[in-house]
C-alpha cells in the first residue's frame, strides 16, 4: 500500500474524528493518555446470567498511539474502569477496538 496514502488517512482521521472539539475525546488508557473516539450507537448494556450484565463500547484510535497493538482478551484500563479487548479492527491507519466488561 502507499505510505503515502495511508498516512494521508490517519492525518484526516485524527483532524476530523478524533478533532476533541467534534467527536474525539482525550482518555486515560492503562495510565496514559489516548486520543479517542466513541462511537455512540455501540454502548450496550445486556443481560447475561442472574445478576451479571455485559457492557459493550467502541472506540477509535490511530494505530501509531498504541504500541504495541492491543490483543482480543487482554485486559486494559479505561478511564479506570478494567474492560476486556474483544475485537481489535485495523483499517487503514487506524484502530476500531471494541471492550466488554462484565457489573452486576
Amino acid at each position: 500500500m502507499d505510505t503515502g496514502f495511508k498516512q494521508q488517512v490517519r492525518e484526516d482521521f485524527a483532524e476530523v474524528l478524533l478533532n476533541t472539539e467534534e467527536f474525539g475525546r482525550i482518555c486515560c488508557w492503562n495510565g496514559m493518555p489516548l486520543k479517542i473516539a466513541e462511537d455512540a450507537r455501540s454502548e450496550d448494556q445486556s443481560y447475561r446470567a442472574q445478576g451479571v450484565n455485559k457492557n459493550t463500547i467502541v472506540i477509535y484510535c490511530r494505530d501509531i498511539d498504541l504500541t504495541p497493538s492491543p490483543e482480543v482478551t487482554e485486559l486494559v484500563e479505561l478511564d479506570g474502569k478494567k474492560w476486556y479487548i474483544e475485537d481489535v479492527r485495523k483499517p487503514y491507519g487506524y484502530l476500531i477496538i471494541t471492550l466488554t466488561r462484565n457489573f452486576a
